[in-house]
C-alpha cells in the first residue's frame, strides 16, 4: 500500500493525522458542527415560539419569574429537543437562554436574576433530555408503559429536582438569603410545564395539523379551537358558579373531531384562561377554602393532570380502534384476494375468471371490439399424477402457470386456472389470428421446456388449446365464448394432443 503523507492527509479534507493525535482545529470543528440548527427556518420559528411562551408564562402569573402554577417554555424545549438530534440540542438551548432574558426583561427582572433563572431552566430541560432521548431522534411514545414511567422519573420528578438544587445552590454560593417559595414554586411549576405540556406537544404531528387547516377542515378546526377557549375564559371568570365540568364535553369534541394534535392545541389554549383566572382568585377552584391561595392552585393542577389523562386515554383509544381497523380492512383485502387465487399457482382462480369475463364482456359490447378466450389443458396429466404423484403433478402446474405468465401478455388479460389440468387466458381486444398465434407460443413455450412426463408417448410435458373469438353484442350471452373455446379444445386433444385449434361460426380452423 502506498504511503500516505500527512500533507496529503490534510489535503483530502481529514482532521486527524493519526491515532492518538489531534490538530488543534479538529476541536474546533467538532464542537461548531454542534452549533448547528436543523435549518434557520426552524431555529427561528422556535426561537419566537419560545420568546412567545416564555412571556406568556410570565404574564398568566402574579409573580413573574417566579412561575406559581405551571411554566410552560421548559416542556415546550424538551419536546423540541425530544424531536432533534442531540449535535443540534446547544444552539436551540444558546436561543432560549436569549429568549428567557428577554421575555424576563419585560417584566423589569435584574438581568442577574435572570441570567440565573434561564441557567436553572436549561440545567432542567438538558437532564429530561439526555435521559429521555431515544436514537434517531424517534419521539418518545408515551403510551407505552415503560416509556411513561421513565418520562414521569426523569422528565416530570428528577429534572425540576435537579433544577430547583442547582436554584439553591446558587443562592447559597452568592450567599443570598433562602427563600423557600420561590424555590418550592419553581419545582411545582416545573413540574406542571414538563407534565402537561412536554405530552401534548409531542402530540402534535405535522401532517395532522396541514389536514385540520386545509380548505376542507380549516374552518371547524379554528371553530372549535376558539370556542374551546372562549369557554375556559367565560368558565374561570365566573365568581361563585362551580361549572369546570363544562370543558370536558368540549375538550371531548376537540379530540373526536380534531384528532389528538388538535385536541393538544385545544387544552393548551383551554390552561392559558384557566391558569390566569386562578391566579386572581376566579373561577370555580377559587371557592374551595376561600382565603387559601395554594389549595386553589393544587386543584387547578389536578384538573390540568385530569384533562391529559383523559385526553392520553381518548386518543389512544381512537388510535387503538384505528390501527383495528386497518387490520381488520388489511385482513379483509387480503382474505378477498386470496379467495380469488388458486392456492397451487398463484393464479386467479375459477371466481375470479367469472368476474373478470363479466367485465370485459361488458366493455367489449359498449367498445364494440372483439374478446378472445384460450382454453388450455395439460396432455395425460392424470398420467402424470399417477406416475410421479399429486406433489410432482402440483408442481408441473406451477411451472406451466410461470409459463403463462411469461408469454408476453398484456396488462388487461388474465391468465386463469380453470380447474383440475385446464388454464384459461382473456384476451380483450384481441383479434383470432392474435389470439391463435399467443396460443402456439405458449405450445412452444411448454414444450422446449422439457417437463419430463415419461408415462406419455413424446416423453415430455406438452399442452393442447382452443381458441375461440367473438365480437359480443347484447343479444349473445358471454357463456357462448367459453363453449366455442372449449369445443375447440375438444378438436385439438382429438386431433392428436400438443396443437392448438381455433373456432368460428363454422367450425375449427
Amino acid at each position: 500500500m502506498d504511503a500516505v503523507s500527512p500533507r496529503s492527509n490534510v489535503e483530502a479534507g481529514r482532521s486527524y493525522p493519526g491515532p492518538g493525535k489531534f490538530y488543534p482545529g479538529s476541536r474546533i470543528l467538532r464542537a461548531v458542527a454542534h452549533l448547528r440548527p436543523r435549518s434557520a427556518t426552524h431555529l427561528t420559528f422556535v426561537f419566537l415560539l419560545y420568546l412567545f411562551v416564555s412571556w406568556a408564562g410570565n404574564a398568566i402569573t402574579l409573580t413573574p419569574g417566579q412561575a406559581d402554577i405551571i411554566w410552560p417554555a421548559n416542556g415546550l424545549l424538551l419536546a423540541i429537543l425530544l424531536r432533534l438530534p442531540r449535535q443540534c440540542w446547544a444552539v436551540y438551548v444558546a436561543f432560549s437562554i436569549v429568549g428567557n432574558v428577554l421575555a424576563h426583561s419585560y417584566f423589569h427582572i435584574p438581568i442577574s436574576q435572570s441570567l440565573l433563572f434561564s441557567a436553572g431552566n436549561s440545567v432542567e430541560v438538558l437532564v429530561a433530555a439526555l435521559l429521555l432521548s431515544q436514537p434517531d431522534a424517534v419521539k418518545p411514545d408515551l403510551v407505552e408503559p415503560r416509556t411513561l414511567l421513565r418520562f414521569v422519573v426523569f422528565g416530570v420528578l428528577l429534572a425540576p429536582a435537579v433544577s430547583s438544587a442547582f436554584i439553591e445552590l446558587a443562592l447559597v454560593v452568592e450567599k443570598i438569603p433562602r427563600h423557600w417559595p420561590l424555590v418550592i414554586n419553581w419545582f411545582v411549576g416545573d413540574v406542571m410545564g414538563i407534565a402537561v405540556v412536554t405530552p401534548l406537544v409531542l402530540a402534535i404531528e405535522k401532517r395532522e395539523l396541514a389536514e385540520l387547516f386545509s380548505a376542507g377542515k380549516r374552518f371547524e378546526t379554528i371553530a372549535i379551537l376558539s370556542g374551546l377557549a372562549m369557554l375556559s375564559a367565560i368558565v374561570f371568570a365566573l365568581d361563585g358558579l362551580p361549572v369546570d365540568f363544562l370543558l370536558i364535553p368540549a375538550l371531548l369534541l376537540a379530540i373526536f373531531r380534531l384528532k389528538s394534535s388538535g385536541a393538544a392545541i385545544g387544552i393548551i389554549l383551554m390552561a392559558g384562561p384557566a391558569v390566569y383566572m386562578t391566579e386572581r382568585s376566579h373561577g370555580a377552584f377559587s371557592l374551595v377554602r376561600p382565603g387559601t391561595f395554594v389549595h386553589s392552585i393544587f386543584i387547578l393542577q389536578c384538573f390540568l393532570c385530569v384533562a391529559l389523562i383523559l385526553f392520553y386515554s381518548v386518543t389512544s383509544a381512537l388510535s387503538e380502534k384505528d390501527r383495528l381497523q386497518q387490520e381488520v380492512t388489511a385482513a379483509f383485502n387480503e382474505a378477498d384476494a386470496n379467495a380469488g387465487r388458486d392456492y397451487i399457482t398463484g393464479l386467479a382462480n375459477h371466481r375470479t375468471f367469472d368476474k373478470q369475463l363479466i367485465r370485459d364482456w361488458q366493455h367489449a359490447v359498449w367498445e364494440r371490439t372483439n374478446l378472445s378466450l384460450l382454453m388450455i389443458d395439460v396432455d395425460r396429466f392424470k398420467l402424470y399424477n399417477d406416475h410421479y404423484g399429486h406433489v410432482a403433478g402440483d408442481e408441473c402446474l406451477r411451472r406451466i402457470a410461470d409459463i403463462l405468465i411469461d408469454s408476453s401478455l398484456r396488462s388487461t388479460d388474465l391468465v386463469a386456472r380453470y380447474g383440475g389440468e385446464e388454464f384459461t387466458v382473456i384476451l380483450p381486444g384481441a383479434n383470432a389470428q392474435t389470439a391463435a398465434m399467443l396460443a402456439e407460443r405458449i405450445r412452444l413455450s411448454v414444450l422446449n421446456a422439457r417437463l419430463p412426463h415419461s408415462p406419455y408417448a413424446l416423453g415430455v410435458v406438452t399442452i393442447s388449446a382452443g381458441v375461440a373469438t367473438l365480437l359480443p353484442t347484447a343479444g349473445i350471452d358471454r357463456t357462448t365464448l367459453i363453449e366455442q373455446a372449449d369445443r375447440a379444445l375438444y378438436i385439438a386433444k382429438n386431433a392428436g394432443r400438443n396443437r392448438v385449434a381455433a373456432w368460428d361460426d363454422t367450425g375449427s380452423v
